[in-house]
């Protein structure tokens, strides 16, 4: 376990979990963000993906230890914006990690497309650039 993981004991993980529910709560058959794991196996995952995100959660969350979730939730957002960004952003992360929610929003996830060579690309099929293109080169002098 990397140390950033270490750091995210029960505590934090039980305040994450109560928090990250009132993100994300269970609605039209979708998990909450608990039920998802994002404070648990997904938290770990987003960690390991973005280890810059331990620090200022943690931080987060020793604040958050011992509020009312909800409450702490809205002073958060309101006192410290960055914060409450990191927070949002894990619990989203997590979230979308767990294969049964992207199962269910039918997201297969990020997949290649390969540029067919016999098509223009979309740039040029719409004629948005061709203006561009009909003027030709123009530079301007450095100020």
């Amino acid at each position: 376990m990397t140390p950033a993981l270490a750091s995210f004991h029960h505590g934090r993980r039980e305040v994450l979990a109560a928090v990250a529910d009132l993100l994300i709560p269970s609605s039209d058959g979708m998990p909450s963000a608990r039920e998802a794991g994002a404070a648990g196996r997904w938290l770990d995952e987003v960690l390991q993906l973005r280890p810059d995100f331990g620090p200022p959660l943690a931080e987060v969350l020793d604040r958050l230890i011992g509020a009312d979730p909800q409450a702490a939730l809205d002073r958060l957002r309101a006192e410290d914006p960055a914060g409450f960004g990191v927070l949002a952003e894990v619990v989203a992360g997590g979230y979308f990690l767990n294969p049964k929610v992207r199962a269910a929003i039918r997201y297969p996830g990020q997949k290649s497309v390969p540029i067919s060579s016999d098509e223009p690309p979309d740039y040029e099929q719409d004629g948005l650039i061709a203006s561009v293109i009909a003027r030709g080169q123009i530079y301007r002098p450095t100020p």
